[in-house]
């Protein structure tokens, strides 16, 4: 490694995307949700695929969001940056620790064969992940 790539990594902003594209992942973001809120007018798309479609459009828009740099950034947003990484990873990984007991013992109370609750929980673990990421990077920065 070269000086000017060891102070990029000392910096924090070697893999950040630039500013504007937090505006860019909005649009994937509301799109997504519209579709959510007019699946029953949609005739082109059928059933799963616009669940994919709307979910991963989501999915797409929060990634934007969440890897685009801060219009000033300083060591202290790259802190907290990285403060609610870590809570959001403690959280993903105890959801998916948690998450298959709990659906083994809620199909024993219900005597049903095992069944899945979630049939994507890929999908909804990244979901989650970047909810609880987005959620304490807000409440981090409203604290400074």
């Amino acid at each position: 490694m070269n000086d000017k790539q060891l102070e990029k990594v000392r910096k924090g902003d070697f893999l950040l995307l630039p500013h504007y594209m937090k505006w860019v992942g909005i649009i994937p973001v509301l799109l997504g949700v519209t579709l959510f809120f007019t699946q029953g007018y949609q005739s082109i798309f059928k059933g799963e695929v616009l669940v994919g479609i709307r979910g991963n459009l989501v999915l797409l828009g929060f990634l934007l969001i969440i890897l685009s740099k801060e219009k000033f950034p300083d060591e202290r947003l790259l802190n907290i940056r990285h403060k609610a990484m870590a809570f959001a990873f403690m959280h993903g990984m105890t959801l998916v620790i948690v998450l298959p007991f709990l659906n083994y013992f809620a199909a024993s109370l219900l005597n049903v064969k095992m069944v899945t609750y979630f049939m994507d929980f890929g999908v909804f673990s990244v979901f989650i992940f970047q909810m609880v990421y987005l959620i304490n990077y807000w409440r981090f920065k409203r604290d400074l």
